[in-house]
């Protein structure tokens, strides 16, 4: 597989990830919005899917950027599902949808057409040249997170004391 992406050229490579992206990123618009129409058991499956912190994240993310959250979604890693099921689920018009669909998957196309799959392939022949890369983005995250909730405790004790008067 890696000898015949290699292969092909800049633009072939580009447009094959750009066209894999439109199938997957619409495939889970049309089922998000179908769980949102129906009734049935799926409904109800997607609306506690939707009850998760990513998908609350996108959920703010879609309601304070609107239809730019589409394009920037395909910037993130692990929120691109997350923000197209959103947009499915909260109704946003295909005339909307589809150019900012259409734009973030070319984003992807291309990061993935050139650069992607060569981090992709540098970690699977080796790994311990990627790791530690890994390993820093992984303590940012876990920095970060652990920073907000010393940030969350702070606040909710500071509404627990009484107002000096």
């Amino acid at each position: 597989m890696q000898a015949w992406l290699e292969s092909l050229p800049l633009g072939a490579a580009i447009l094959l990830f750009w066209a894999g992206a439109i199938v997957r990123t619409t495939t889970i618009f049309a089922l998000g919005r179908a769980a949102a129409t129906g009734g049935s058991r799926r409904s109800d499956r997607v609306r506690e899917l939707m009850d998760t912190a990513v998908y609350r994240r996108a959920q703010r993310l879609v309601h304070r950027w609107g239809v730019l959250a589409v394009p920037a979604c395909f910037l993130t890693v692990g929120l691109q599902t997350a923000v197209i099921l959103t947009t499915a689920v909260t109704g946003m018009p295909l005339r909307r949808w589809i150019p900012a669909m259409l734009v973030g998957t070319l984003i992807w196309g291309v990061i993935y057409g050139t650069v992607g799959m060569a981090v992709v392939w540098a970690w699977l022949e080796q790994p311990w040249v990627v790791a530690p890369i890994v390993v820093v983005v992984l303590l940012a995250l876990l920095g970060r997170r652990a920073h907000a909730r010393c940030r969350t405790r702070g606040e909710r004790r500071d509404e627990k004391q009484p107002i000096p008067r």
